[in-house]
């Protein structure tokens, strides 16, 4: 290679760099901070009241719940909530459209295959238990929803069979 090539393709190839390393998104296990950029927030980050499986509003760490909604460019609403340390624990999402569950999954997105291949799957439904990830997702043509969760990142006393998509 030429020097001129070099100095030609040297910058471009760091600029490639600096926006792959920008484009980091949210997800699970990720800081909520990160949300907005899965797509246009829609309000402010919100505190949810947790209530546990008994029903009652739940105390302590559920207290500390924080949500952001956001709509893809899709036209998906993705909701992400955060324990107190602000790290999604749960994603739930609704729209015309399947979201990018490799994006929203984050490092989850294996596991979840995986176990997806183990689990019998129907057309429309779509419940998947992993090591660490649980997905329930359903959806046909113009109607897609569902619900991800990383148990062991769920704080004491919040239910995730309350999140709704």
């Amino acid at each position: 290679m030429s020097t001129f090539s070099a100095r030609l393709f040297a910058p471009l190839a760091g600029f490639a760099l600096l926006l792959g390393s920008a484009c980091a998104h949210a997800g699970l296990g990720r800081p909520l901070l990160d949300a907005a950029q899965d797509g246009k927030p829609i309000g402010q980050v919100q505190r949810v009241a947790a209530q546990a499986a008994s029903g009652a509003v739940a105390a302590g760490d559920a207290s500390a719940v924080q949500a952001q909604t956001v709509q893809t460019p899709q036209g998906v609403t993705v909701t992400e909530y955060a324990n107190a340390a602000g790290t999604v624990f749960a994603i739930t999402w609704k729209g015309p459209f399947k979201p990018d569950l490799q994006q929203l999954l984050g490092s989850y997105f294996a596991p979840y295959v995986k176990a997806a291949k183990a689990s019998p799957q129907q057309l429309n439904l779509s419940m998947v238990k992993g090591s660490d990830v649980v997905v329930h997702s359903a959806g046909r043509m113009r109607g897609f929803l569902g619900v991800a969760w990383v148990p062991s990142l769920v704080p004491a006393g919040f239910d995730p069979a309350t999140l709704q998509p």
